[in-house]
């Protein structure tokens, strides 16, 4: 499952359909497996007998999806216990925020660990949310009257979202109780607090400009666009102009890409392993109108509703106290039709079918001058100069104004003013592609549904619909009716999606400091395990770490996989999370004592030794194996000035003493070591 889960095919997207499909059947099916054993892993941590469930998107359809707010267990309930499982190592990565489905709007949340209440708030689920787990529904053979039973079956049952605080201990647990406050169980609370009710209005064109806050940052919203105008670091005092745009680009069927002069003509189309729009045009989302803004208020978190068309929307949360704005956005069913646009027509045949590639647009006053930067592979920065490449690379000629500025985003990007060290950094939650095509512009592609095939090799195209039926019995690369299968038939939504980004606008240095905290908790969030079952626990909180991890350094592997190979030792490896010259005092070298951080009962270290990044030789007969390589810069110094940008790097590996009994590693920046380990 690893193996398909990491698999190029897989992450990329160009596979075709019955692939990807038989790559998520495998996929769940072991995630499956993995619940169940965390499940008995939690019940044994706690000493108790209580069924532990998940809600984590592997059940049919849209059931048990956080994602979508759907959970089964926490829904039609009036209590249930929450285990959370931070799996970071630092000391402050368990202050997170976590939001569940409930029924009904009131609620008591409580900390088991301490025996306090918890500050939280509930909200009602908004309207496009709640059809989510209706795009699931193929529609294809189904009679008029058995319509309600399947949309009812379909259904999220949970009413309202129950938001806390949560404070977790580093790589460990941390369990919390949630009461109806209407229950009998709650009125046996002492000073219980109950969870803050939100209020909701939706923005007239008439209504003045109006801003909210969370004590970081101040946003300003125009209800007259619809827009948001202004972003404001009220710590920092900085600000800048503020604008969150949808738009996409038609996909090419082939041709010339419109605005350049030579050179710019190929049958090439765009699909799979392509994007190739035929302009630079961003076409809105829909009939042209002005977005709609609801704002919904509470003591722990305010939110911003903006719709742009029924298939393009997006939440913008402003958490109490919080260093980033959360932006959670939502895409599609994305028409296949396009009949508000003129379009070529035969008779009543209209020729609209185009594909679209959708973008999320942040556009900001920052004076960025072309520049903007991407991670590689989650790791270190890479500055990217519109319409240029690096000093390895021969001058371009500029043929796809657009895809010719596309870069791979792992993990985020990131545009800055040297001259005012100011910068804004975009973080997401999954690898997308990403542009600045003008100064203080950053665009994101966050969902694509084309047309034709791009005939490199998956024959098919990038068509995919909620209920996981398409054009298998099609000739290839051809459209089949509705997706029309060789054993039946579809009548069924397009796929939809939804995700995060985190948003940081602040001094360079901080946001260097911050940006790479907030990478690890969006992309490594808690591991929620819910149960309806009395949870009597002497441990309703536990870490493996006897002391939390350096804020700059991960611990990435502690597995036992390799262990029958190498004498019952643990593979442990750590890595440092800043590259060099990233910040004034993360980025400097960072050391662990492993004798203070692994010094718990069950986990305490005995020895160490350290190896090769992948754990295949020891690490000394790595080294007596390398290559003293001449290294020649054939562009006279550009590359060399390019790599010392930031400072010059390590060029030495810190020793590791396996003799002493503090077992100190020292990390140089970006650095990853692995080492086998023996425990108690």
């Amino acid at each position: 499952t690893i193996g398909v889960a990491t698999h190029h095919d897989g992450m990329s997207g160009t596979e075709r359909q019955d692939v990807a499909d038989d790559y998520a059947q495998r996929i769940s099916e072991s995630h499956g497996e993995v619940e169940v054993g965390v499940a008995m892993s939690l019940q044994k941590l706690m000493g108790t007998d209580a069924r532990f469930d998940h809600c984590n998107c592997n059940s049919e359809g849209g059931q048990n999806c956080l994602n979508i707010t759907v959970c089964s267990t926490t829904t039609g309930v009036d209590q249930f216990s929450v285990a959370a499982w931070n799996p970071l190592g630092q000391a402050e990565s368990g202050n997170q925020i976590l939001r569940i489905p409930v029924t009904g709007e009131s609620w008591i949340v409580k900390d088991e660990a301490t025996g306090k209440t918890v500050q939280a708030q509930v909200s009602a689920i908004d309207k496009r949310t709640l059809e989510l787990p209706l795009l699931y529904i193929n529609h294809f053979g189904v009679k008029k009257e058995d319509l309600p039973k399947i949309i009812d079956a379909y259904s999220n049952k949970a009413t309202h979202v129950l938001t806390f605080a949560a404070e977790m201990p580093p790589m460990g647990y941390k369990l919390f109780s949630a009461t109806a406050s209407t229950s009998a169980v709650a009125a046996k609370l002492l000073a219980p607090i109950k969870a803050t009710k939100t209020t909701s209005r939706r923005l007239s064109a008439r209504d003045s400009p109006t801003t909210v806050s969370n004590g970081v940052y101040e946003v300003s919203v125009d209800p007259s666009t619809g827009l948001l105008t202004k972003l404001k670091n009220l710590k920092s005092n900085l600000e800048t102009d503020f604008e969150i745009t949808w738009g996409w680009y038609n996909s090419s069927d082939g041709g010339c890409t419109t605005g350049i002069k030579t050179d710019a003509c190929s049958t090439q189309k765009s699909g799979a392993y392509i994007f190739r729009p035929n302009s630079s045009t961003v076409f809105f989302p829909g009939p042209k109108r002005t977005p709609t803004v609801d704002i919904v208020k509470g003591p722990l978190f305010t939110e911003i509703y903006q719709t742009f068309s029924d298939w393009a929307t997006h939440v913008v949360r402003l958490y109490e106290g919080s260093e980033y704005i959360e932006v959670e956005w939502t895409a599609g069913p994305i028409p296949i039709d396009t009949p508000w646009l003129p379009a070529s027509s035969i008779g009543d045949t209209r020729f609209d079918n185009w594909g679209k590639e959708v973008i999320v647009k942040y556009k900001t006053s920052v004076d960025s001058k072309g520049a903007f930067y991407t991670d590689a592979n989650g790791r270190e920065m890479v500055k990217r100069q519109y319409n240029q490449r690096g000093p390895s690379y021969p001058p371009l000629v500029v043929h796809e104004p657009v895809a010719g500025n596309y870069y791979p985003v792992n993990s985020m990007i990131s545009l800055q003013d040297d001259t005012e060290k100011v910068q804004l950094a975009v973080i997401t939650d999954v690898s997308v592609g990403g542009a600045s095509l003008a100064d203080g512009e950053l665009e994101l592609m966050v969902h694509r549904r084309i047309q034709g095939d791009d005939n490199r090799g998956v024959q098919e195209p990038l068509n995919e619909t909620m209920c996981g039926c398409n054009d298998r019995g099609a000739a290839p690369g051809k459209m089949g009716a509705h997706g029309h299968e060789g054993d039946g038939g579809c009548v069924c939504a397009g796929l939809t999606m939804r995700g995060r980004h985190f948003l940081v606008f602040d001094t360079i240095e901080n946001t260097n400091a911050v940006r790479r905290q907030l990478i690890e908790q969006l992309n490594f969030p808690p591991t929620l395990a819910f149960s309806t079952d009395k949870v009597e626990t002497k441990s309703p909180s536990f870490s493996m770490l006897s002391k939390a991890m350096p804020e700059n350094v991960k611990l990435m592997t502690i597995t036992n996989t390799y262990a029958d190979i190498n004498d019952g030792k643990i593979l442990v490896r750590l890595a440092h999370l800043y590259s060099i010259g990233e910040h004034s005092t993360l980025s400097e070298p960072a050391v662990i004592n492993m004798s203070e951080v692994f010094a718990n009962s069950g986990l305490k270290i005995k020895s160490a030794t350290a190896w090769s990044l992948t754990g295949n030789q020891p690490i000394e007969a790595m080294d007596a194996k390398k290559f003293d390589w001449d290294i020649v810069d054939v562009t006279g110094g550009k590359v060399k000035a390019e790599i010392n940008a930031n400072g010059a790097p390590f060029e030495k590996r810190y020793p590791f003493d396996p003799n002493d009994p503090r077992l100190m590693i020292t990390l140089r920046p970006m650095e990853v070591r692995t080492f086998f380990c023996e425990f108690e």
